[in-house]
């Protein structure tokens, strides 16, 4: 599954219960369109090379005491795409081994980021003796954005429009089924996800919107009924999944700090029931330390579909039974 970067979990969120400054609505847009970017080169990879293409997506890899960030890893043939994704705005030049946004020379160079990220992948290769090429490949997704090399460069630039091409070439290829533990060999580097260091204090919890926030029309008007929660707007949940779902977003916002019963009680707003929030934390949360201890549950800070992956099927199977008379749903 491919996440959502940290920052951007932590600005949606915080966007849907409270107005976010400029600065922060600037960054939220620009990280959103960053993933649709990202999300473009997948269903691209996915429609020309087929759905069981073999390939890695956002991981972040700790080698040697550097930590490098990858949008996606490609295997064709014998040789491994490291692809890095950009959704910039506006004409670029690269030359003489400078980036150029009109007559300004930019301080960030993408090519020696993708080097290093290249070099390490080599790297992991070698230690595990697995015989395979690394190419960097830097793809601009933004189709009004372009890039123009006026270097020699060994990585493989793409514009938006080139990227089809680039692909349908690629598909003349096979990959080495001998060579799949490459997977296992990289992810045994893997470390979790950068986490923004931007907080939002727990005293400022009164400036929050508090309750359940529909997820269709992101308004605040759930009514909540025995099994099930239901919108205005006719959007319908199940009950456990839409309150399980809301503390996961208070873990996001407060994502420096454990869980704790007042803290979601706050959040949950006045309606709540604490003894249904009880049922759900002890359910699905772990709680640190001793039973009766105050340190609260363990907070993961990421939003419900990353928090509970390991238990999709059976919230799959709570959704699809929003009609339900009966909760007795064994996990």
């Amino acid at each position: 599954m491919r996440r959502k970067p940290h920052k951007l979990q932590f600005l949606e969120t915080l966007a849907t219960r409270k107005k976010l400054n400029p600065e922060q609505q600037a960054l939220l847009q620009k990280l959103q369109r960053g993933v649709i970017g990202e999300e473009n080169m997948d269903l691209l990879v996915e429609s020309i090379l087929g759905a069981e293409v073999d390939c890695l997506d956002d991981i972040t890899l700790e080698y040697q005491g550097s930590v490098v960030q990858i949008d996606k890893l490609l295997i064709i043939g014998s040789i491994i795409y490291l692809i890095d994704m950009k959704f910039y705005r506006g004409h670029y030049i690269f030359k003489n081994g400078e980036w150029y946004l009109g007559e300004k020379i930019l301080a960030n160079n993408n090519f020696e980021q993708l080097r290093r990220a290249v070099r390490i992948i080599q790297n992991v290769l070698h230690d595990h003796q697995i015989p395979l090429k690394v190419q960097g490949v830097l793809a601009f997704m933004n189709p009004e954005s372009s890039l123009t090399v006026e270097d020699n460069l060994k990585e493989t630039v793409l514009n938006f429009t080139d990227i089809s091409t680039w692909l349908l070439q690629l598909k003349q290829n096979t990959t080495n089924k001998q060579l799949q533990d490459w997977k296992s060999a990289i992810r045994n580097y893997e470390i979790a996800p950068y986490r923004t260091k931007e907080i939002f204090p727990l005293e400022k919890m009164d400036t929050l919107q508090k309750g359940i926030c529909c997820p269709n029309c992101h308004q605040f008007n759930m009514n909540e009924n025995r099994h099930t929660v239901s919108c205005p707007c006719g959007y319908t949940e199940a009950k456990e999944i839409a309150f399980t779902r809301t503390m996961c977003e208070c873990g996001v916002i407060f994502h420096n700090q454990n869980l704790t019963r007042p803290q979601l009680k706050a959040f949950l707003g006045k309606d709540l029931n604490p003894r249904y929030l009880d049922y759900l934390l002890e359910k699905h949360f772990e709680h640190l330390g001793r039973p009766k201890a105050r340190l609260g549950y363990h907070n993961k800070g990421i939003l419900f579909d990353y928090w509970f992956a390991a238990k999709k099927d059976y919230f799959e199977q709570l959704a699809r039974r929003t009609t339900w008379k009966n909760a007795n749903i064994s996990m």
